[in-house]
This record gives C-alpha cells, structure tokens and sequence, in this order.
C-alpha cells in the first residue's frame, strides 16, 4: 500500500482534497535538512526525498505546486499536482478512489494533536468526496476528482486571469 504522508497541499488549495494535499512526487529517499524529513517539513535530518514539504511546518505548499517557481500556480500545474496526488492516494492503483481511501490521508498541517480541528477537517473532506461522487458510485473516478481539483482551481483564480497567486492561494485555504 501506498504512503499516506501526502502533505496534500492540493487540498489547502482544495484542488482535490481541500485543505493541503501534497503527493509525494519524488518517492521515498533521503533527504538531509530543513523541509525533507517530515510533515511538511517541520523536522529536521533524514527523511523522505523529493515530495515533502520545503521549509517550516506549513511553509512551502505554494512552492511545490508552483514547479515552475514563477511565483504563481498556472492551471497546468494545478492539473499536474492533482494527477500525482490522486495517483498517490489510489492504493490499489484500480483508478478509482473509495472513501476509505481518500479518508486515510489526514489533512493538514501538523502533528494531529487537535481533535477537535482533526474531526473538523475530515467532516469537510468527507463533504468534499461526497461533492466529488457525481455519479453517486460511491467511489470517485479519476476524471471526478481532476473536475472537482479543476472546480477548486477555477474558484481560488478569482481574476480569472488562469493562474493562482499566493494571496488567492491563502484565501482559497481560508475558506476551506
């Protein structure tokens, strides 16, 4: 089974999750340093490679989304981290998403000492795969998941000028 250290950025933007969904592009390898050994990089030393977060717990969701480090998140690169993050969190690799799959990546940041918040977001995940079923299988399919990640894209784009700049970014995340 697949890793569930997604620090799902995606979904602090929404674009699939909501809230923060980071796949783990790289896969596992080492990483010395600040932003390579955990949650969204808030430990220090060896940890995962490529994939985890950049900088201090919470910092660097933007920058792994933006691939390009042109300072905003194109429609591209939204799609692109969309696909890794609904490949990551398929387990069985079968192209579709139960709940229990996408129910078994914890959203956001930090260690989950909060249950209160913890129970919050999962509730608002849980509405979100609901949202995503469509067609009521109680699975979602790719294609639901890359139309909802492409929703959520087009909703924090709020000028509409096809890129998403890191002040719709936190207002996107805000507001889920």
């Amino acid at each position: 089974m697949k890793s569930k250290w997604f620090g799902v950025a995606l979904l602090a933007l929404g674009l699939g999750v909501g809230g923060a969904a980071l796949a783990q592009a790289g896969g596992w390898g080492q990483g010395d340093g600040n932003g390579q050994g955990g949650w969204w990089g808030h430990h220090h030393g060896q940890g995962m490679g490529q994939g985890m977060g950049k900088g201090h717990h919470g910092q660097g969701r933007f920058e792994v989304i933006d691939a390009n480090s042109d300072g905003v998140i194109s429609d591209d690169e939204a799609a692109a981290q969309a696909d890794q993050v609904f490949a990551a969190m398929d387990s069985d690799s079968d192209g579709e998403l139960t709940n229990e799959e996408y129910m078994a990546v914890r959203m956001g940041p930090g260690d989950g000492m909060n249950a209160e918040r913890q129970k919050m977001m999962q509730d608002k995940k849980q509405a979100r795969f609901t949202e995503m079923d469509t067609d009521k299988s109680g699975k979602v399919s790719k294609a639901e998941f890359m139309a909802g990640a492409k929703a959520r894209f087009a909703a924090a784009d709020t000028d509409k000028d096809g890129k998403v700049t890191p002040w719709e970014f936190r207002a996107q995340h805000m507001a889920n």
